[in-house]
C-alpha cells in the first residue's frame, strides 16, 4: 500500500502518543521541504517514557541509498526503559503528503 513517506521526527508517535524529537539517520541525500526522508536504519529519539525506537517493518519497494524507506504503512518499536525494558508500538501520525512510496 502506498502512502506518504516520513520526513520529520514529529510525524512519529510512541505507544503513549508522545511525538519523537529527532532521528539519527545515515540519510543525508534525500530531502523534502519537510525534512530528510526516514529509513529503516534510523534510530528515533523520544522525550517521554520511551527513549529510543527502531523500525521493524519498512517499505519494500522504495530504497534510499540501498536502505528501505519508512512510510505510512510501516511499523516500529519504541523502548521504555526499565527492568526488563518494555516495548511500545511506534506509529506514523503525520507522513509527508507530497512524497509517496511503498
Amino acid at each position: 500500500m502506498s502512502g506518504g513517506l516520513l520526513t520529520m521526527p514529529a510525524g512519529v508517535q510512541d505507544g503513549t502518543a508522545v511525538p519523537a524529537t529527532a532521528f539519527v539517520s545515515p540519510n543525508t541525500h534525500v530531502q523534502t521541504q519537510m525534512g530528510f526522508a526516514a529509513t529503516a536504519a534510523d534510530v528515533v529519539q523520544f522525550p517521554g517514557p520511551s527513549t529510543v525506537g527502531n523500525w521493524i517493518v519498512p517499505n519494500q519497494h522504495v530504497l534510499i541509498g540501498g536502505v528501505p524507506s519508512i512510510g505510512q504503512g510501516c511499523a516500529g518499536q519504541a523502548i521504555v526503559p526499565g527492568t526488563p525494558p518494555v516495548p511500545s508500538p511506534m506509529t506514523i501520525a503525520t507522513p509527508d503528503p507530497h512524497v509517496t512510496g511503498s
